[in-house]
């Protein structure tokens, strides 16, 4: 009898330990994932953890909240510092390279108009209703993607703002709802869980559109914001720093403020409709600030974002600078779900962490992110620039892996009015100085000159390591740093291996690209 117990003690441990996480068992948990477009990691609360970030000017009181009651992982990053791949990456688990979608996919269909048209998808599909538009190409056919999943295990998916994914078709959303519609989405899923990717656009430019109300004087596109003070501003040390750079910035952090009161007005709504108890909460951006080195780009500024995440199962309270990326997004919202992970996925799931078992992934020392486009400033006729980066939490290793060097005058492809929309046009509709105050400056401002030189260029160096401990916006390479010899030499070989991983190669993608095909 002791044996009999012993054994099914045993198996009990066995299979406890490697369970999805408990929830209450009359009833899954639901997740409200809020994704904000083009929101770097901008808060206060990283301004008084992190003074190196050199966020002054900034309060944003619900999302610090938010992280004090929460994971907070503070080296997070995308798959790619832009839209469509940084969203491909979260559905497939991939990094955009592997996954088909490595560039902006088109929102909507030519004729059949966008998701509001279509989601849900029609009932028979057919050639002639196949929202499906594959001009900018495609995610592989082969590979499920996190809706059909969770549609496949009946729960209720609902979304807001873009999808920004192709094949249309493959995306079975049972609804399309308006970004605050939370109340609907519970409403609409009655005793189904139900999973929200909620799309808020704030951050994403132009700026001066979503704080228009709030500027000092509302028919100026170029006047600052009443609620933040452009002189109390620092300026991250890769921008130039005048007063019209300084309002760009103010109005950019006035988009973050409105953020900040959406996720309280619906962190709010939970509450008041009964599911705070028993809904995840995940918070995150696709990627960086649309401007120069930010969105993009492969450097911090692009694709690092902030990520709490609180609910049931999750031991909360913590600050961790462990590296995740957003692919772990996938199986960890599958593992909720009881779902089992896809069957190649490039994504950890993140419940060892969120459970309080540990705090970091030991089989996972860093994580990767990319690049497969240049710069919108860079002269068109470049192909796509290829970079990689890896992260162990503190060090930022960079393999720029093909770069089509600009053979043009520099003052030719630097002119002022060069900046492509909102990577730095002064005029509509954006209204962003940034890039033409950082060519106006480079006598007086030289290091944001010559960072935007090298981007518009395509002639960064070939490696690139930063600390992000010191550095936070990387603009001091010590790859050639004798006292970090070894941190180099080891992410040169975590890079080796997440490119091998991954099937990585070095040559640039071609444009146009149809949508690549695997079954």
């Amino acid at each position: 009898m002791r044996l009999l117990f012993a054994v099914l003690f045993a198996v009990l441990f066995i299979c406890t330990s490697f369970a999805a996480p408990v929830f209450a068992a009359e009833k899954q948990p639901n997740i409200l994932f809020i994704y904000v477009e083009d929101l770097g990691y901008y808060t206060s609360e990283r301004a008084a953890r992190e003074p190196n970030a050199r966020l002054a000017g900034l309060h944003t009181p619900h999302l610090d909240a938010l992280a004090a009651s929460s994971v907070n992982f503070t080296r997070t990053f995308c798959g790619q510092s832009v839209c469509s791949p940084s969203k491909s990456a979260i559905y497939s688990g991939l990094l955009p390279h592997t996954n088909g979608i490595w560039r902006n996919c088109h929102n909507a269909h030519p004729k059949l108009g966008g998701p509001a048209q279509w989601i849900p998808l029609p009932r028979p599909l057919t050639k002639e209703n196949d929202p499906t538009f594959l001009a900018a190409g495609g995610m592989h056919e082969g590979i499920p993607n996190l809706i059909q999943m969770l549609k496949a295990k009946d729960v209720y998916c609902a979304l807001s703002g873009k999808l920004h994914q192709q094949p249309a078709r493959n995306f079975p959303y049972d609804a399309f709802v308006g970004t605050a519609e939370l109340e609907a989405v519970i409403k609409a899923a009655g005793e189904k869980p139900w999973f929200f990717w909620c799309n808020p656009g704030d951050t994403h430019a132009a700026w001066w559109r979503h704080v228009q109300r709030k500027l000092v004087d509302p028919k100026d596109p170029n006047s600052a914001p009443k609620d933040v003070d452009p002189a109390a501003i620092q300026m991250p040390p890769w921008l130039p720093d005048t007063p019209a750079a300084r309002i760009d910035l103010a109005q950019y952090y006035s988009c973050v403020l409105n953020v900040d009161k959406f996720v309280g007005e619906m962190l709010q709504k939970l509450e008041a409709g009964g599911q705070a108890q028993n809904t995840i909460v995940i918070f995150s951006g696709d990627h960086g600030i649309p401007i120069f080195r930010g969105k993009t780009s492969v450097y911090p500024a692009g694709t690092q974002v902030p990520c709490y995440i609180k609910g049931p199962g999750i031991k909360t309270g913590r600050t961790l600078t462990t590296p995740i990326s957003q692919m772990d997004f996938n199986p960890t919202i599958l593992e909720a779900f009881g779902i089992a992970p896809q069957p190649v996925c490039h994504g950890k799931s993140l419940w060892p962490i969120l459970s309080g078992k540990a705090d970091a992934l030991p089989e996972r020392v860093t994580i990767m992110t990319e690049t497969n486009g240049g710069l919108a400033s860079a002269p068109s006729t470049t192909k796509p620039t290829k970079a990689r980066a890896v992260c162990d939490g503190r060090f930022y290793y960079i393999g720029n892996v093909y770069q089509d060097t600009v053979n043009e005058p520099v003052e030719k492809v630097l002119h002022l009015g060069s900046g492509n929309g909102e990577y730095g046009d002064p005029g509509p509709p954006y209204h962003i100085d940034l890039h033409d105050e950082a060519v106006r400056h480079k006598a007086d401002q030289p290091l944001p000159y010559e960072l935007l030189r090298r981007l518009c260029m395509n002639d960064t160096p070939r490696e690139e390591l930063y600390d992000l401990d010191a550095d936070p916006w990387a603009v001091k390479n010590l790859v050639n740093d004798p006292a970090h010899a070894e941190t180099l030499a080891r992410l040169r070989q975590e890079f080796t291996q997440w490119r091998k991983f991954t099937k990585d190669d070095d040559q640039p993608f071609e444009l146009p690209r149809g949508a690549p095909r695997r079954e």
